[in-house]
């Protein structure tokens, strides 16, 4: 075998060691970029650093630096994508649409023009609880990418019903979300039919968010897919319009003393005291446990438990929910039910005080359900234009006691429990009480003017109805 002189450079300047015969034999330049492991040869350190390994180790050492940075921009966009858990709309920037949300949305107009002219549209908040990224696949397979909006904030959702009203051929909007995004919707929609005549679309919404209290009354099944094909069904084979149930509104509105509407407010329920008590606790918990392992059950109806056992309740044992309150009724008329006589409704006049004391809850609602099948209204689909409010100063223990029966709606105490049938009345606190309507809480007030905003004039799609 011939042997060959290593010319290497050395800052001892050993000659014998730099004559040394070298018996190493030639390999490939890839084997001596591998280190001689293709040819199971061990190669010495000096081969192994040639151009060629040194060039092949910075690639390699480059690739590995931007799998690390990817790996990081990944879990960064993971958190920016990551769903806000404590309100209808995102407010902190923790969730956006991706590039690719806004390239659907941008050529949705377009498509519009070629593709089948579809009489539903959906809108979704990103934010509810049961829209993950394989609801919205799903949807969209089933609907069409021109005809869903997806949405992560209320100029998002004001943007979108816009661009539905514009195109003028949308006689369905589905809301993908909860109460919040329902309420959120018709606040909007009430706000475009100011500005222009053009007629709204009836609502549909799907059973996506934590309580459901809409979902409920209208028959809104778990799997939200079946419910959407239903109605596309429906409005593919036939001219008429999909069954439709006429529900009730109420307006919130913060009032000066001279009772001048301010701030107005559209929703389906509302409440004052201990229930809001209770969801500002349920958002503190959910705040708490967002990026926790627990949070898959904490962010549902079972959190209300927990968050009612952990705060809420020792906090109403001390007394801390109980606010003085005073209701004066605004209408022609009102009524109060009487368990006594059988819950039979009793005439209140214009002007005269419905109730005034210490209570821990007051709430209001035009739908007999209050989240999670919770019947707290069993009187408010009773008497047409009239919507149903209930005022308790029941002590906690006895309320937990009897949960079953308020659950199902048919617990009854007329020491303790208060109901009302109203038009307009007018609430008075003695301090700064929490609200919150359709599950979100909204701050405190001392003051507030309910009034139901119209009778028959919202149409919820009736899934229960005769399709």
């Amino acid at each position: 075998q011939s042997t060959r002189i290593m010319l290497l450079p050395a800052a001892t300047g050993n000659m014998q060691e730099l004559l040394r015969p070298d018996t190493t034999p030639r390999l490939p330049r890839c084997a001596a970029a591998d280190g001689g492991r293709s040819s199971g040869t061990k190669l010495p350190a000096a081969t192994a650093n040639c151009r060629s390994c040194l060039v092949g180790r910075e690639a390699q050492a480059l690739a590995g630096t931007l799998a690390l940075l990817g790996l990081k921009r990944r879990r960064a966009l993971r958190q920016r994508h990551r769903r806000r858990q404590t309100g209808t709309w995102q407010q902190e920037g923790n969730c956006e649409l991706s590039p690719e949300d806004f390239q659907q949305q941008n050529l949705s107009g377009a498509a519009k023009e070629g593709g089948a002219q579809s009489k539903v549209a959906v809108l979704l908040n990103r934010n509810a609880k049961g829209v993950s990224r394989g609801v919205e696949k799903r949807l969209k397979e089933a609907i069409g990418a021109d005809n869903c909006f997806i949405c992560c904030s209320e100029e998002d959702a004001a943007a979108a019903l816009q661009e539905m009203l514009d195109s003028g051929r949308y006689e369905v909007l589905v809301c993908g979300g909860g109460d919040g995004t329902v309420a959120s919707v018709l606040n909007l929609m009430e706000e475009a039919k100011k500005s222009d005549s053009t007629k709204t679309p009836s609502l549909c919404v799907l059973r996506l968010g934590t309580g459901n209290a809409l979902a409920y009354l209208i028959g809104a099944q778990k799997d939200c897919l079946k419910d959407l094909q239903k109605l596309l069904d429906h409005c593919s084979r036939s001219t008429k319009p999909a069954p439709a149930l006429p529900v009730k509104v109420l307006s919130l509105s913060s009032v000066e003393p001279n009772l001048e509407r301010k701030d107005q407010t559209l929703c389906f329920f509302a409440g004052m005291g201990y229930d809001a008590r209770m969801l500002k606790d349920y958002m503190w918990l959910r705040d708490k446990t967002k990026n926790s392992w627990i949070s898959r059950w904490i962010h549902s109806p079972l959190g209300y438990i927990v968050a009612l056992f952990w705060r809420t309740l020792p906090a109403t044992m001390r007394g801390e929910h109980v606010f003085h309150v005073r209701v004066t009724n605004l209408s022609d008329e009102a009524f109060y039910v009487d368990p006594r006589r059988g819950d039979w409704s009793v005439r209140r006049k214009r002007g005269e005080v419905l109730y005034e004391g210490n209570v821990g809850i007051l709430s209001a609602s035009a739908v007999p359900f209050y989240g999670g099948g919770f019947r707290l209204f069993p009187f408010a689909g009773s008497q047409p234009g009239y919507a149903h409010l209930r005022l308790s100063d029941i002590h906690p223990a006895v309320a937990t006691w009897n949960v079953v029966p308020i659950w199902k709606g048919t617990y009854r105490n007329h020491a303790k429990v208060h109901d009302f049938l109203v038009k307009d009345v007018l609430i008075e606190t003695d301090k700064p009480t929490p609200l919150h309507h359709s599950g979100d809480f909204v701050g405190s007030v001392q003051k507030l003017r309910i009034q139901v905003h119209a009778d028959g004039h919202t149409e919820l799609t009736d899934f229960l109805g005769d399709w």
